[in-house]
């Protein structure tokens, strides 16, 4: 069983990017759905599935704060017409 695409230690996790990220964890749910994998590295695959989503939340948590701080008008608020992107008021 090949662990193709694998991601090593935790701190080279940490420093993929978002699209990366999403890349390895595709290829964990394919593994995951084969149904060949032992418990042993079925749990290793959670694992590593964790803290890629984790680290993905962060960065995604990073993106939004940025574009708030871009849509933010002198007041502090964020503009009411860039609300309706989203289909938000």
């Amino acid at each position: 069983m090949a662990n193709r695409g694998k991601i090593g230690d935790k701190d080279k996790r940490e420093n993929i990017c978002f699209e990366k990220a999403v890349e390895r964890l595709e290829q964990i749910v394919s593994q995951l759905d084969q149904n060949n994998v032992s418990l042993e590295q079925a749990l290793a695959y959670f694992q590593e599935g964790i803290e890629l989503v984790r680290h993905s939340n962060s960065l995604l948590n990073s993106a939004e704060a940025k574009v708030k701080v871009l849509l933010e008008d002198s007041c502090g608020a964020v503009a009411a017409e860039q609300s309706t992107v989203t289909g938000e008021l």
